[in-house]
């Protein structure tokens, strides 16, 4: 039996399409599987570098240099007096570690003084009338003088009579606190204590009265202090005179320390 030529028939398109097919989903299946197994590696990322830098220090302000500030205080033009008793015995050495002078063991113009002192106490040239005494109650010893060395104590002093007469005295004055003792006396008057520093500054003034015959003594310390280098000048003046006879100043001695 022939078969009729020239007409296709659907079965012999069957077969080529199953094989394409086929070979469709084989190449689908691969890549599937290729990407699953993709998938299911671990995945490496780039590992992030963080740039690690110090914690922020605080910052601290340098302090500038402030002009310093003085702690020693500024000298002024300053006296200040205290009147006080006399010891029964005055030992001028130990005092006066500086300078020390007693007045009128020898005669009414002699000093006894400290051989070291440097004549830093000194006397102006006496213009008045002048004795020397022995009515101190109290006694005056030293050692290291001169024109005499030594004196285990002595009441001796110098004194003067009427208004207006004394003694003029003076010592030195620095920038550096100084304290000079006075011991002076005053009978049947008043005496008159003046202080002034070269360097300025007011005069300070106190008085002593004695109005009977005998002696009335005072120690008299005297602490001062300078704005520059100079002296202080004391005077010890019969302010008022009350005794026909003898009535004024006295003046035994003094030290300075």
């Amino acid at each position: 039996m022939l078969l009729e030529t020239g007409r296709p028939r659907w079965r012999d398109h069957l077969v080529p399409a199953a094989v394409i097919l086929v070979g469709v989903l084989a190449v689908v299946a691969v890549g599937l599987g290729v990407r699953a197994s993709r998938s299911a590696e671990p995945v490496h990322t780039q590992p992030v570098v963080a740039e690690v830098t110090d914690a922020p220090v605080a910052q601290v302000p340098i302090p500038l240099p402030s002009p310093s500030v003085s702690t020693t205080p500024v000298p002024v033009n300053s006296i200040v007096v205290e009147e006080g008793g006399v010891p029964d015995t005055v030992d001028l050495a130990a005092e006066g570690k500086i300078d020390w002078v007693h007045w009128g063991e020898a005669g009414p113009y002699a000093m006894e003084r400290s051989a070291r002192g440097g004549f830093a106490i000194l006397e102006g040239t006496p213009d008045a009338p002048r004795e020397r005494h022995t009515l101190s109650p109290q006694r005056f010893r030293w050692t290291g003088g001169t024109p005499a060395a030594g004196n285990s104590g002595t009441t001796s002093g110098v004194r003067t009579c009427g208004e207006g007469n004394g003694f003029r005295l003076s010592a030195p004055a620095t920038t550096n606190p100084m304290r000079l003792r006075l011991y002076l006396g005053v009978s049947g008057a008043t005496g008159l204590l003046k202080l002034k520093l070269s360097s300025g500054g007011k005069t300070v003034t106190t008085e002593m009265t004695q109005r009977g015959s005998s002696l009335e003594t005072a120690k008299y310390t005297i602490d001062y202090q300078a704005t520059k280098a100079g002296k202080i000048s004391i005077e010890w003046i019969t302010d008022e005179s009350f005794a026909a006879d003898c009535g004024g100043v006295a003046l035994q001695a003094a030290t300075l320390f």
